[in-house]
């Protein structure tokens, strides 16, 4: 189960840093000042629920929240950045656009195969599986 979260908060986020709010995103997330978004992810299947928080800076770490309401379950990710992994993500992100832009693409959100071969979902993930990062509650 906790793979399902998991894989719907990478979807989440993969939606976020995609298509018109992406660069919106990468760009809060760049200075880590307040941003909040919220939306539906409806791929494979999975529908759920989302908002989406960054809070700013709280010592030396920058604060993204996520609430994900997945079959009734809401599920609280809190993430604590230091300056070295936002600039990692922002890093990955900005060149996944700028290959987008070159190519004409949009970020591919058919399936999951092709969410889990984005390269902001292998750079998050990674994040969202290290608990000294991100924490996830009910």
């Amino acid at each position: 189960m906790k793979k399902v979260f998991l894989l719907c908060c990478l979807l989440s986020l993969v939606c976020c840093v995609s298509a018109n709010s992406g660069d919106k995103f990468i760009d809060a997330l760049r200075n880590c000042s307040a941003y909040s978004d919220s939306g539906a992810i409806n791929i494979n299947g999975i529908n759920a629920k989302t908002e989406k928080q960054l809070s700013g800076w709280q010592g030396d770490k920058c604060v993204y929240k996520e609430s994900l309401n997945y079959n009734g379950d809401n599920i609280i990710t809190v993430c604590k950045f230091s300056r070295a992994q936002v600039n990692e993500i922002v890093s990955t992100a900005d060149s996944y656009f700028i290959k987008l832009r070159k190519s004409g693409n949009q970020t591919d959100l058919s399936s999951f195969e092709s969410i889990q071969n984005n390269p902001i979902t292998n750079v998050m993930s990674k994040y969202l599986q290290d608990p000294s990062v991100c924490s996830m509650s009910r």
